[in-house]
């Protein structure tokens, strides 16, 4: 039997990321330019970052070319429009809130206990193929970023 890498837990949490981006809305003044990369930033485990590289390659995220950075300290983060968030303790999950309150960055968590809680926009839970979402519309309005209707009906509000 063939071994199929998009089949991996990797390249769902991957796909997931990316889908969840069609369901949120930027405001302008999130992006310098009209042309500017949509930047997805990684923070904590790095091997979802090549994964995601992997299987955006030929895509678009809201229509803009992407790029990925890799972050280890909330203060490394400048200009990023979707943090995902893996393997990390609570201490750094609040560090990475703190730091990021009322930004036009969309937080997604990996499976993290309390992340949404912690003021986490998206947390994905569950294991494939039950992979679900916990959403804490709150940290939504902070940000400024609109999140569709059509992704809080499948997910927990937390």
């Amino acid at each position: 039997m063939k071994d199929n890498k998009k089949d991996k837990p990797e390249y769902i949490q991957s796909s997931y990321v990316y889908n969840i981006t069609k369901f949120v809305t930027w405001p302008v003044s999130a992006f310098n330019f009209s042309l500017s990369p949509f930047i997805l930033g990684v923070f904590g485990s790095k091997e979802i970052g090549s994964v995601l590289v992997k299987a955006l390659r030929e895509k678009k995220i809201i229509g803009r070319d992407w790029k990925v950075e890799f972050y280890t300290t909330p203060e490394e983060i400048r200009n990023c429009h979707l943090i995902f968030v893996s393997h990390v303790s609570t201490t750094q999950v609040e560090a990475l809130i703190n730091s990021l309150k009322q930004k036009h960055v969309l937080t997604v968590g990996n499976n993290i206990p309390d992340f949404c809680e912690s003021g986490g926009m998206i947390n994905i839970v569950g294991t494939v193929p039950n992979l679900g979402f916990e959403i804490n519309k709150n940290a939504f309005k902070l940000s400024k970023l609109e999140i569709s209707s059509e992704l809080l009906n499948m997910a927990t509000i937390i």
